[in-house]
């Protein structure tokens, strides 16, 4: 593919496509585009970088992602907006320019058992999910997932974000870029006015490390429920989580 706009491979409607053993790439578009109710299951599959992200799920669209491998993917390897739904597992990730993995609006994203490696820029965290926007509600799952040498630290939540984390050792860093926000409601500074709220903390009996829980809300985005979702397998209870420290 080797227009600006498009993929290599779009779904849209209610269409539903499965991909194994394959190898996707584009020179200017998309790898892989999902939009409105589409759905995708990708299994053993190898993703190489090109113009844009390597696998998009927008709307209500929903993805599966097992046993695959993103490399040198610009600016995303995933990218997820909406109310779009992405698990991802047993996979890896290496060298992504911007991020790894990216949310916004109100993803729901489910990383377990992948290793993130090498992003390349020092302005954004390898995972980063953001829910700033009046209603939106994101979340986030991640579980026994490996980082390494990520410029930009491993993990960024900011806004309205239900956030569960399961044996990790991570860097977390405050976001600094935004993509969720028109240029009017930068300007105005929504995104500078975040605050934490640490649910549990406990110093770890050794390394010195921290065991937290972490919600981030913003202060101008009202609380919201949990919204409902189904079950899926990568499910887990709220467990210890440990943070690198300086």
């Amino acid at each position: 593919e080797k227009r600006s706009q498009g993929a290599a491979i779009f779904v849209r409607g209610k269409g539903r496509v499965a991909l194994r053993d394959c190898e996707v790439s584009s020179d200017s578009g998309f790898g892989l585009w999902l939009v409105q109710k589409s759905d995708a299951a990708v299994h053993d599959c190898t993703f190489h970088g090109g113009e844009r992200s390597s696998l998009v799920a927008f709307e209500r669209s929903s993805v599966q992602v097992v046993a695959c491998k993103f490399v040198d993917s610009t600016p995303h390897a995933i990218c997820a907006r909406g109310d779009a739904a992405v698990a991802v597992r047993d996979s890896t990730i290496t060298g992504a320019a911007l991020r790894a993995i990216y949310g916004y609006h109100s993803a729901r994203l489910e990383v377990c058992s992948c290793r993130i490696t090498g992003t390349r820029s020092v302005e954004a965290a390898a995972i980063q999910v953001d829910a700033l926007r009046p209603g939106d509600a994101a979340s986030l799952s991640l579980m026994s997932t490996t980082f390494d040498n990520n410029a930009g630290g491993d993990l960024s939540v900011s806004g309205n974000v239900e956030r569960s984390v399961l044996n990790c050792v991570y860097d977390e860093r405050q976001a600094t870029e935004f993509a969720a926000f028109s240029g009017r409601e930068r300007d105005a500074g929504h995104h500078s006015r975040l605050h934490s709220r640490s649910t549990t903390e406990t110093e770890a009996q050794s390394h010195g490390k921290r065991d937290s829980t972490v919600w981030y809300e913003a202060q101008d985005v009202p609380s919201m429920p949990s919204r409902a979702r189904s079950r899926s397998p990568y499910d887990f209870d709220l467990g210890d989580v440990k943070t690198k420290t300086q």
